[in-house]
């Protein structure tokens, strides 16, 4: 009976959680319009290591960008790559002499002193960050201009999709939204605790601040220590098809597993409560479902019971799934949905408990130990 209690009042939390994410959740209706033209430079800012395979896709789809009258000054900082990545750039500006396009070194290690090398540079009044994995639609940029400008804002944030091939790459993909509509009512809420650095717009006069509010000792989190120090009345959300930019599913499970380990990790780096309670929370109520789950299943309990908490937190989930996702033209298959809801308490739980152990593991060609790159 206990048991029993638990297992619906945690229910209970996962309903609420997703009323709070409809409540600030935009709809998907926005107000783009294709007739709007950007007429001020914008520089783009890119830290690149080891991404031979994708740096090029990058670079055109960028160059595809409409609607900018003033053209696009891209700053590409190479992270000190032992792939081919270098040698493709060079290709690249010989074969395009007409583009503005910079290859710089790094002077430190991480893409954090990458970002910090190159946004030192830019002297355009805007400047568009993303990673050297993702391909920019041509209506990306565009898109979080016109929100900065109707919103007078000097930040946009906009959202990151992961491409859809297999069934694990649509899991994959599937997962990273869920995720992004927990991140966007967070924005909205005023508590950007879940952002991507791969598509942010920032003003010139704000490259400062997020220049200072960088922590390098951590391999990443150079998008979440910038966002916490924002109020709500510094930045606007931009999160709609027409502002995504696209980029490849982890390549494996285990990539997949290490890098949201390496998105945990940089737990400690936070300062304010909300942004350490947060995720303890989300920790706490997917470890107590599967350790509540797992004890009934073990004492022998009749397994109906087990089946109707299953179904009814698949359908809570499901339910708002399938109308809040319509914006990113993403609709999950019924196995997958499945798929999902039975996976995420192991996979947070999994993640929330190493993220506070010292795991090395692999990235880009470097060890990370505890947030830290060792090599």
């Amino acid at each position: 009976m206990v048991i029993t209690a638990i297992l619906l009042l945690l229910l209970v939390s996962y309903l609420i959680l997703f009323l709070f994410i409809n409540q600030y959740v935009n709809s998907g209706q926005t107000n783009y319009v294709k007739q709007f033209q950007v007429d001020e430079p914008i520089a783009v800012v890119i830290a690149m290591r080891n991404e031979e395979d994708q740096i090029l896709d990058c670079l055109h789809s960028l160059y595809q960008s409409a609607g900018l009258s003033r053209g696009l000054k891209v700053y590409l900082v190479d992270d000190q790559s032992t792939d081919a990545s270098v040698i493709r750039v060079l290709s690249f500006i010989k074969e395009n002499p007409h583009l503005n396009l910079e290859l710089l070194n790094s002077n430190g290690i991480g893409k954090k002193r990458a970002l910090i090398h190159a946004l030192g540079r830019v002297s355009e009044p805007w400047c568009f960050l993303t990673d050297a994995d993702c391909v920019v639609q041509p209506s990306t940029i565009k898109s979080l201009m016109q929100t900065a400008k109707r919103e007078d804002k000097q930040v946009v944030y906009g959202p990151v999709s992961y491409d859809k091939g297999s069934f694990i790459n649509s899991l994959m993909a599937y997962e990273n939204l869920n995720n992004q509509l927990v991140g966007e009512a967070l924005l909205e809420y005023g508590r950007p605790a879940m952002v991507n650095g791969a598509n942010t717009l920032l003003s010139k006069s704000i490259i400062e601040d997020y220049i200072k509010a960088q922590k390098v000792e951590y391999a990443s989190g150079d998008d979440v220590f910038f966002s916490e120090s924002l109020s709500r009345d510094e930045y606007a959300v931009s999160y709609n098809f027409e502002s995504a930019v696209v980029t490849k599913s982890p390549e494996s499970i285990v990539a997949f597993f290490y890098q949201r380990l390496r998105w945990a990790s940089k737990y400690s780096g936070y300062s304010k409560l909300f942004y350490r309670l947060f995720p303890v929370f989300i920790f706490m109520q997917n470890f107590l479902f599967l350790i509540i789950l797992s004890f009934w299943i073990f004492s022998g309990l009749r397994i109906d019971g087990i089946l109707i908490v299953l179904i009814l937190k698949w359908i809570i989930e499901w339910s708002f799934h399938s109308f809040m996702l319509k914006k990113y033209n993403f609709k999950a298959g019924f196995y997958q949905s499945i798929l999902l809801s039975l996976l995420q308490p192991i996979h947070i739980s999994l993640v929330g408990l190493f993220s506070l152990v010292n795991l090395s593991y692999k990235w880009k060609d470097r060890t990370v130990v505890n947030q830290s790159i060792v090599n």
